[in-house]
C-alpha cells in the first residue's frame, strides 16, 4: 500500500480545501457513524472548537482516496477562552471527559497536541498499520520543522504498546481514566529522547481521540 501525506493549513491559500473537507467526512463516518461517539456534526462533517486556523492536519491519501486524517495543535494555543483539548479536558471544561488525567500542565511552543486519528473503515486491517505510520511520521515531521520537539496524544492505553513497536519512544503522561468509550490516559512522545527508527505499528481497532 502506498501512502502520501499532505499537510493542510488553513492559513495557506495554497492548501487543499477539498482535502480538509474529506478529512471532516471521514471523521464523522469513524466517529460518529462507526463508534457513536456524540460529537457535533453538521453538513455530513464532524468538527469541534478546536478546528481553527491554528490547527493544522495531516492527510494520509492513496491515489485520490483520503485513507486517514490526523490534527495538529501547538499546545501554548489559547482562543476564545480555550487551550487545547487535553488542557480543556484536565481542567474539567470538556463535558464528556475526565478530569485531571495530564502528569503536569503543559503549554509550550515546542509541544504540539496531537488528536482526532482516524483512518478508513475502508482500509483492510492487515493495511491499518501503513496509514498509522505514515500519519504520526508526517506529523512528526511537521512539529520539528516549527522547532517542535514533543507531541501529546489522547488515547486507548493501548496505544501505548502499539507505538513503542513502532520504533515511536512514546511514554504515559497522567492517569489511566475511565469513560463510556473505554479507557484514555495522555501520552507524550519526547522526540530528542527517542528512536528516529519507524518499524511496524502493531494492529490495534481501538480508538484515538
Amino acid at each position: 500500500m502506498m501512502v502520501a501525506t499532505h499537510l493542510i493549513d488553513l492559513t495557506n491559500p495554497e492548501t487543499r480545501l477539498d482535502l480538509y473537507t474529506d478529512c471532516l467526512r471521514l471523521r464523522r463516518e469513524v466517529f460518529i457513524s462507526s463508534m457513536g461517539w456524540n460529537l457535533h456534526e453538521s453538513f455530513g462533517c464532524e468538527f469541534d472548537q478546536y478546528d481553527i486556523p491554528a490547527s493544522v492536519h495531516i492527510a494520509a491519501v492513496e491515489g485520490e482516496n483520503l485513507v486517514g486524517c490526523l490534527r495538529l495543535l501547538r499546545t501554548d494555543s489559547e482562543h476564545s477562552g480555550i487551550t487545547y483539548m487535553i488542557l480543556d479536558a484536565h481542567r474539567g471544561n470538556i463535558p464528556n471527559l475526565p478530569a485531571n488525567i495530564m502528569q503536569e500542565e503543559l503549554a509550550s511552543g515546542s509541544a504540539w497536541e496531537a488528536s482526532r486519528l482516524a483512518v478508513s473503515p475502508s482500509v483492510e486491517m492487515r493495511m491499518r498499520n501503513s496509514v498509522l505510520v505514515a500519519l504520526i511520521t508526517a506529523a512528526r515531521s511537521h512539529v520539528v520543522s516549527r522547532g517542535g520537539a514533543t507531541m501529546l496524544g489522547l488515547m486507548n492505553p493501548i496505544f501505548l504498546r502499539t507505538f513503542r513497536r513502532a520504533g515511536f519512544a512514546v511514554r504515559q503522561f497522567g492517569p489511566v481514566a475511565d469513560q463510556r468509550d473505554g479507557r484514555i490516559c495522555v501520552l507524550r512522545w519526547d522526540f530528542e529522547t527517542g528512536s528516529d527508527d519507524v518499524g511496524s505499528v502493531a494492529r490495534s481497532t481501538a480508538p484515538a481521540m
